[in-house]
């Protein structure tokens, strides 16, 4: 079920959409239109609980009654199902993934709201399903959570794939936010790189608040015949680009567990990242190079190094798909289901 407000309808709306084995709910509901902030904050939680509840008593109509909750994300979705869990006596588990909570991020450490009201919703869940060891560390020193267990993000590895192409570029991925992805900090290195490597491209993907600022820059050390913005493209135009790379970069000052890591992994290209996060966690010598956040030497160094390092495609493929493909992230999720309502 998902609950979300609309601005273009003035009615409330509920769509069942039947896939299989399971049916999604989507209920979506007129937005708040009152001016004043914190009435205006005030009715979008009763609105967004109330909706909720309607949604659930619909499902209890049609026969349906939730034996367990999981949660995608503790904020906002945790709300409902603590209420659940006071109501009904219905468990609940959390996926969590949200960077706010790093320190090196500091949203969540920053909000008095989210410090005040998280903590309860955490604690009260039967787990804390984080998708890192990097992210669980970060839950642990906020207090927020008792058990944990590692589920990786899930990606679509049939959709990522290994092709035989000619390979005369390199990939990011990101973003165009330039705070956190230091996509001005690649664009240094590709300088420096592309003096000795005239015939490779770097390759943006992405849209964002800075992209302005980064086309100006691009332009400014004139270098937009060498580096090409594609904006947000299609899974299929993504899987050509990695393709024909060397390689895929993330430059970024903070991170999480980033899914495009994988997506490349899946693709059979290798990773250049910076050593922030959980990105540790899945890049090694053999998936790629690690180097320092901020080090535009460093950076300029492993795109040099990837071109000279023979990968193993299949290798790559294959860690992505036995770690986190839907058929192994569904196998966990099972097991956990089952173990928390005794199945």
């Amino acid at each position: 079920m998902h609950v979300e407000s609309d601005g273009s309808i003035e009615e409330s709306k509920i769509t069942f959409l039947n896939n299989n084995k399971f049916t999604e709910v989507l209920i979506k509901y007129p937005k708040i239109k009152n001016k004043l902030p914190v009435i205006s904050k005030i009715l979008k939680v009763k609105r967004y609980k109330y909706y909720y509840n309607y949604g659930l008593d619909v499902l209890k109509s049609k026969g349906f009654t939730p034996d367990l909750v999981h949660c995608n994300v503790m904020n906002p979705v945790g709300l409902i199902a603590k209420n659940w869990k006071q109501k009904y006596n219905t468990p609940y588990i959390i996926t969590e993934h949200w960077t706010g909570f790093l320190s090196s991020d500091g949203r969540y450490s920053k909000s008095t709201l989210l410090k005040f009201s998280l903590p309860s919703i955490a604690n009260a869940a039967e787990k804390i399903l984080p998708v890192s060891l990097d992210l669980q560390e970060a839950l642990m020193q906020n207090n927020l959570g008792k058990k944990f267990q590692i589920v990786h993000n899930v990606v679509n590895t049939d959709k990522f794939y290994p092709q035989n192409k000619t390979k005369n570029k390199f990939l990011v991925v990101a973003d165009l936010e330039n705070t956190q992805k230091n996509i001005l900090g690649i664009v240094n290195a590709f300088k420096v790189f592309s003096a000795t490597n005239s015939g490779i491209t770097l390759n943006l993907v992405g849209g964002g608040g800075d992209e302005a600022l980064i086309i100006e820059y691009i332009n400014q050390h004139n270098l937009s015949e060498k580096i090409h913005l594609h904006g947000r493209i299609s899974a299929e135009e993504i899987n050509n680009l990695l393709a024909e790379s060397y390689a895929s970069i993330l430059f970024s000052n903070y991170e999480n567990l980033p899914c495009v890591i994988v997506e490349a992994f899946a693709a059979g290209t290798p990773f250049i990242s910076t050593n922030v996060g959980g990105v540790k966690e899945i890049i090694n010598e053999e998936r790629g190079i690690l180097i320092p956040s901020g080090d535009e030497i460093a950076l300029v160094d492993a795109m040099r190094k990837v071109l000279h390092t023979d990968w193993n495609q299949d290798d790559l493929r294959n860690y992505a798909i036995n770690t986190f493909s839907y058929e192994k992230i569904g196998q966990e999720f099972d097991t956990i289901y089952k173990e928390i309502i005794g199945a």
